[in-house]
């Protein structure tokens, strides 16, 4: 193989990794949180679920399961105990509207790489606007 062809590819690689453990803040609900990317068996569960939903309500359930997956101090069982919830999922329903939901759940998406471009970009101004 080309040495250089062997070094853009290792380095390609490297760059990848290097992606996959990356954290971002997210605004939640007025808090900055951190997010981390879910792995990349999460990412084409998540992918198929997007290709499978049949409406809003669909993709709505889909970003609550994805901010709480990604988002670890929404994990805390403390939190849930202040906030009464058994279903974890639900400490996100407790801390968002259903519109916050689906703009935090979209620029997740972005985020990680599940979206087109142009989605991407939708969904970032659609959170600037609101």
């Amino acid at each position: 193989m080309d040495k250089k062809l062997l070094d853009a590819l290792a380095a390609r690689a490297e760059q990848k990794a290097k992606s996959r453990t990356e954290t971002k803040e997210f605004d939640l609900g007025g808090v900055k949180a951190t997010f981390v990317k879910p792995s990349q068996k999460d990412q084409l569960a998540i992918y198929e679920s997007m290709s499978e939903a049949s409406g809003a309500g669909d993709l709505v359930e889909l970003s609550t399961a994805l901010i709480y997956d990604c988002c670890p101090d929404l994990q805390d069982t403390e939190l849930h105990k202040a906030l009464g919830v058994t279903d974890p999922y639900d400490t996100v329903r407790k801390l968002l509207d259903v519109h916050e939901i689906d703009v935090l759940g979209g620029l997740l998406m972005g985020w990680i790489g599940l979206l087109p471009q142009e989605a991407k970009e939708k969904i970032e101004d659609m959170a600037k606007n609101s």
